[in-house]
């Protein structure tokens, strides 16, 4: 990213903390950012070219187990320090998010370590239940509301459970869950839905193309200092793929598990990344 100071022009890293450089133009700044992401891109082609290759090895950032996370369960009952943390954070985020205690009906866990799906990666998904009707005001923007509040969460919290980040997000009661995903009750420490153990295989052509596809994509966007509306329409699309292929196929569709893959492997964080540095020199004066 570009910070202007003074007379001066710094080119940052993606948290803002480190200088890469200083010029005495935007112009000198801007060509030393584009020789950054020109040479990521360069050292990212050969990653990309043999990624065919690392998935067949096995491996695919993707995981199946045969065992819920033993981190976090003791077999299918969930460690009573765990259990008693995660509420504890799921209240505190109630109470941040001033959220009226009446609409709150459960807290529950669900995603890859509510799963045999899970990897160190994993974040653990702790979901609010609630009512929308029993919170009053602007109902139509209560969705807007909690998907801001999650994110703003995110940003300002670095929350981990023996080294998983927590991840929480208030959801409408009615909203039904995910197709073959488990889901733990934490206020009634018990299974909503319990989880089935199947034969997966994720070792899918498909799948390591498709990824393949799209880190290519992100890389060349990048590289070409491409505006962040092309990674908006880019971000929609994994987000809807998504979506949609989870309510078709369920936890092991196409979309979520490329969607995963990217997840796993830094690319989505690569495009919010850019994304923020390029709202950001174009928010500033």
């Amino acid at each position: 990213m570009l910070k202007h100071v003074g007379d001066k022009w710094y080119v940052l890293d993606s948290t803002g903390k480190k200088v890469l450089g200083k010029h005495a133009s935007k112009a000198k700044a801007v060509a030393q950012l584009q020789a950054i992401e020109i040479s990521k891109h360069e050292k990212n082609e050969s990653r990309i070219m043999t990624f065919g290759d690392y998935l067949k090895e096995g491996l695919s950032t993707l995981e199946y187990h045969q065992e819920l996370n033993p981190e976090l369960w003791d077999g299918n009952d969930l460690k009573q320090e765990v259990k008693d943390k995660l509420i504890e954070i799921g209240k505190t985020w109630v109470e941040w998010a001033n959220i009226p205690i009446e609409a709150v009906k459960d807290l529950i866990l669900v995603g890859g370590n509510a799963n045999f799906n899970y990897t160190p990666k994993s974040d653990i998904d702790v979901h609010i239940l609630i009512d929308v009707d029993e919170i009053p005001n602007c109902p139509d923007f209560i969705d807007d509301y909690l998907k801001d509040k999650k994110q703003l969460w995110s940003l300002t919290h670095d929350i981990k459970v023996h080294g998983h980040d927590v991840e929480v997000y208030a959801q409408d009661m009615n909203d039904g869950f995910v197709q073959d995903q488990g889901v733990y009750s934490l206020t009634k420490d018990e299974w909503l839905v319990e989880p089935t153990h199947k034969e997966v295989s994720l070792d899918d052509p498909h799948v390591s193309k498709k990824v393949q596809d799209y880190i290519g994509q992100i890389d060349a966007l990048i590289a070409s200092n491409a505006e962040d509306e092309s990674f908006e329409k880019l971000k929609d699309k994994f987000k809807n793929m998504r979506q949609s292929d989870i309510k078709k196929a369920g936890e092991f569709s196409h979309g979520n598990l490329i969607f995963k893959e990217l997840r796993n492997l830094g690319y989505l964080d690569r495009m919010n990344d850019y994304i923020k540095s390029k709202q950001d020199e174009r928010l500033s004066l």
